[in-house]
């Protein structure tokens, strides 16, 4: 059936929620990709509250945004945003490839689930970024949702299309 890693955001979530929708996706290590792991909005959301929270929860916390974070700051990995990084060239260079190898070995006897701060996955380099490179490897990757459902990729398609889950088949081509 192959590997399978799950994402999540932080969003606004209380510690206790943030416990309870990692615990009820039977998730064992919580990997942060975020480049800078802090938040103005959520307190707890930094490093060293994370990992004391996760760890009295039997949880461990893992940081790799230094290597799979969406902002990197290479001035060839800058799209000409400030702050925003190219995902082609971040997939492309060797520190990204290194995390995805590290994350592919965590997945072996593990229930991982990489977190950035979107609650929505589909606008989050989480996805985008670290979940399509997953993705290319033959991980399938689920989304841990606000309200604790575990949404795949087609129904996050689905969903982003207008689509209710249970309508329709992914890739429509094969319906015309």
């Amino acid at each position: 059936m192959g590997a399978v890693v799950f994402t999540i955001g932080h969003s606004d979530h209380p510690p206790e929620e943030l416990v309870r929708l990692l615990t009820q996706a039977g998730i064992e290590v919580l990997v942060d990709v975020r480049s800078h792991p802090s938040s103005r909005w959520v307190s707890h959301a930094n490093p060293r509250d994370l990992k004391r929270i996760l760890g009295q929860a039997g949880l461990r916390y893992l940081y790799m945004g230094d290597t799979l974070g969406g902002r990197p700051g290479g001035p060839e990995q800058d799209d000409g945003e400030p702050g925003k990084g190219r995902f082609d060239a971040i997939r492309a260079s060797k520190t990204f490839q290194q995390g995805i190898e590290r994350l592919l070995e965590g997945l072996t006897g593990h229930s991982v689930c990489i977190m950035c701060a979107e609650e929505d996955p589909s606008s989050c380099h989480r996805n985008l970024l670290v979940g399509e490179a997953l993705r290319q490897k033959g991980v399938r990757v689920w989304h841990i949702r606000g309200n604790g459902e575990i949404q795949t990729d087609e129904d996050l398609r689905k969903e982003k299309a207008g689509v209710a889950p249970n309508q329709l088949e992914f890739p429509l081509e094969d319906l015309l």
